[in-house]
């Protein structure tokens, strides 16, 4: 489950820690301001990476975006081919070539 889908672990999370850090400079004084905001720093520091690492990686593009890719290159690749007709047959091939490459590319 990710932060953004569910955001209440998260500031549950915060308000314990503020909680604590605020009982205890009530206990020991403001002599200690530093030290509490410090750790307390530390501690959300390590919570947002820990997040930030359970988050799921999206690389690459989005599969709706993957297949108008696909769609779009086969519309474009007709007239492409209608062109590349009367200059010769390396240019259709070279047509091919870059179209292929490019659906290739985007559905790594």
């Amino acid at each position: 489950m990710s932060p953004q889908s569910n955001p209440q672990p998260h500031s549950d999370d915060i308000k314990r820690e503020l909680e604590a850090t605020f009982t205890a400079r009530r206990e020991l004084g403001p002599g200690y301001d530093e030290q509490f905001i410090q750790r307390l720093v530390e501690q959300l520091t390590a919570q947002v990476r820990q997040e930030v690492a359970r988050a799921p990686k999206q690389n690459g593009i989005p599969s709706d975006q993957r297949t108008a890719i696909a769609i779009c290159s086969l519309v474009f690749l007709i007239p492409l081919i209608a062109i590349a007709s009367g200059i010769g047959g390396w240019a259709v091939l070279l047509i091919c070539l870059v179209v292929l490459g490019v659906n290739v590319i985007a559905w790594q």
